[in-house]
């Protein structure tokens, strides 16, 4: 199978985000909790007695303690080297000793085919403009019998009224800091799997709604944030 590129806009992302990973004096970016829907994907994942996790991306590790209990090894996966170096230091309080991070790029990962059990993607896929590109690479790493849990943002996230936020087109917005987002409903879900080429291989799509603590420097206050959550299970061959 040939290696995935990121497109231009995709490809210069990667160093907004490390930039926007600088410490700044604060403990981490965003000083987050897990996301709640982590917990969901431990559990299928020691469920199925998962050995490799990948979390990707893992930015500033929020989400690797939780994960680090539902498999032997955990992978946290980031083109920042500035998010990973905040994500050693929540593993390290963790005491989350089977956590080993790896530079990876969700079009071109590096890693082999059918090489990780498990893989948690939050809130990656709707920063990309060529989305397609990223799952299907997550998918071939994917072994056969096990599974992806991402999800994708609607348009009832909190994001949408931001201040700062600027429509480009259809459920396509710039954030303050010039991301790229975009929003879906349940046919554009269904629609990005068929696109994929994996709509047979969908377990499970739940519509979460979930409020997080005021973001240091940003969104200085509680806000509710609502995706659509999806689980893959890759077809055995």
């Amino acid at each position: 199978m040939p290696v995935n590129s990121a497109s231009a806009p995709d490809e210069l992302a990667k160093g907004q985000w490390n930039d926007a990973y600088r410490l700044d004096g604060h403990a981490n970016l965003w000083g987050d909790p897990p996301v709640p829907y982590v917990v969901n994907a431990a559990k299928l994942f020691a469920d199925h007695s998962a050995f490799v996790v990948l979390d990707l991306p893992c930015g500033d590790g929020r989400n690797l303690p939780p994960l680090a209990q539902a498999a032997t090894v955990v992978l946290g996966g980031d083109t920042s080297l500035n998010a990973m170096g905040i994500a050693r230091t929540v593993v390290a309080k963790a005491a989350a000793d089977n956590v080993v991070f790896h530079e990876t790029d969700v079009f071109a990962t590096g890693l082999p085919d059918d090489s990780v059990d498990g893989i948690f993607c939050w809130d990656l896929l709707g920063h990309l403009t060529e989305p397609e590109k990223a799952l299907q690479e997550l998918h071939r790493v994917c072994r056969p019998g096990g599974h992806i849990v991402a999800n994708m943002w609607t348009m009832g996230d909190c994001q949408v009224a931001d201040p700062g936020m600027v429509a480009i087109g259809p459920k396509e917005y710039r954030d303050h800091a010039d991301f790229y987002c975009k929003f879906y409903d349940r046919p554009d879900l269904d629609a990005y799997l068929a696109a994929c080429g994996l709509s047979d291989e969908v377990s499970a799509v739940e519509q979460l709604r979930w409020m997080e603590p005021p973001h240091a420097g940003y969104r200085p206050y509680f806000h509710e944030h609502e995706s659509l959550a999806f689980t893959l299970r890759k077809r055995s061959r």
